[in-house]
């Protein structure tokens, strides 16, 4: 089954010279200007959407040993 998807128009201001730039790769390939910014709205929401990566979950465990090994040395200290 195909999802439909409501279309809306969005008037937008621009680069002109960028604009024309994009304008002429497009037609190099028959490509329209909304399928270009669909596209990068669509690449935007979903980089919004992660969540942080593993990388992320060592840093916050790396921060919390940390912690741990200060409160024990300022611990021995009194």
């Amino acid at each position: 089954m195909v999802k439909k998807t409501r279309k809306v128009r969005v008037n937008i201001t621009v680069d002109e010279e960028l604009l024309r730039q994009a304008q002429k790769k497009l037609k190099l390939f028959g490509g329209k200007l909304s399928t270009l910014f669909n596209a990068y709205l669509a690449d935007f929401v979903k980089s919004m959407e992660k969540t942080p990566g593993k990388e992320h979950e060592e840093l916050i465990e790396k921060i919390k040993d940390l912690g741990e090994r200060v409160r024990k040395l300022e611990a021995s200290k009194n």
